[in-house]
């Protein structure tokens, strides 16, 4: 199976070891990913509130691009996989919206046709085939009690990013990293206000007091319920729980200390790669110690 990878605008900047991990779990998996020259998703807290038109013309752009190379889109983010799959939807379902970004993106070559669909690596990995995969390759188990952080963006508004999976009141609550967690060994633990913000956005656009405010909430919780680690799935959430805790503790002296893993780190070290080789040696909460006390070295 082929995709085109969308890294968005952190992961190559700030947490490149979420690229490694992940270029080398679908290595192992038989995902061939394919580097296109995508620009940024745009991010749905920014510009998408400041002018519509623009967050959809610059969404189309990276759609038309791998519409070019006949590829699906996967990405390592909420925020993005948001923007793409929302963008991708409105784009099909409305000839307006699709006459007048086709407008602009003409004058630089491009014409959205509708003919890709948007990923998570999430739910790619969750296919049978891929958790099949992931269970013949696995070399050690990951005995963790872990917290799942799915973050807004990856299933909300429902009727965009799962439209498909609705129940019969139109909600959508996602299980999909617990399940494929639990194969490899972890313990996914349930977390009062689990499906809580993290505090990012609210901090990068409002007010940074109050979005960590949310985190050390989250924080809290997790700990009521002896959770020993998190997994998270967007960069965004990642940097809110691992330089958080480093914030908190100079404001709080609380000395929080909870290990934040990227999906595909933890899938990774089950299935037998280094903890260097999964940039973990790069956290500001490190879990070498953890890890070594379950016996994952």
């Amino acid at each position: 199976m082929k995709y085109a990878l969308f890294l968005g605008c952190a992961i190559p900047i700030k947490y490149p070891g979420f690229e490694a991990a992940t270029r080398l779990v679908c290595k192992r998996l038989g995902i061939d990913l394919v580097d296109l020259p995508f620009a940024c998703c745009p991010p749905a807290s920014s510009l998408k509130m400041v002018h519509h038109p623009s967050w959809l013309a610059l969404a189309a752009r990276n759609l038309c691009l791998a519409e070019d190379a006949g590829l699906d889109i996967i990405t390592l983010c909420s925020g993005c996989v948001n923007t793409l799959k929302e963008a991708n939807i409105l784009l099909k379902q409305s000839e307006t919206k699709r006459r007048k970004v086709n407008r602009i993106l003409g004058q630089f070559g491009h014409h959205f046709k509708g003919a890709i669909e948007v990923t998570h690596i999430l739910d790619v990995l969750y296919q049978d085939t891929f958790v099949e995969r992931i269970i013949r390759n696995t070399q050690r188990e990951i005995p963790l009690r872990v917290g799942c952080h799915y973050g807004c963006h990856y299933f909300r508004p429902p009727k965009y990013m799962y439209p498909e999976e609705l129940s019969p009141t139109e909600s959508y609550v996602p299980v999909k990293m617990d399940h494929l967690l639990s194969i490899i060994g972890v313990e996914p633990m349930e977390y009062s206000r689990k499906f809580l913000c993290c505090g990012y956005p609210l901090g990068a656009n409002t007010d940074q007091e109050a979005g960590y405010a949310l985190t050390r909430q989250k924080l809290s919780l997790l700990n009521e319920r002896n959770i020993q680690a998190l997994s998270v799935i967007c960069p965004s959430c990642f940097e809110q729980f691992d330089m958080g805790q480093i914030v908190l503790d100079r404001k709080y002296k609380e000395k929080q200390r909870m290990p934040v893993f990227f999906l595909t780190q933890l899938i990774g070290l089950a299935l037998g790669m280094s903890y260097k080789e999964m940039g973990l040696d790069v956290h500001r909460v490190k879990a070498k110690k953890l890890l070594t006390q379950v016996k994952v070295e």
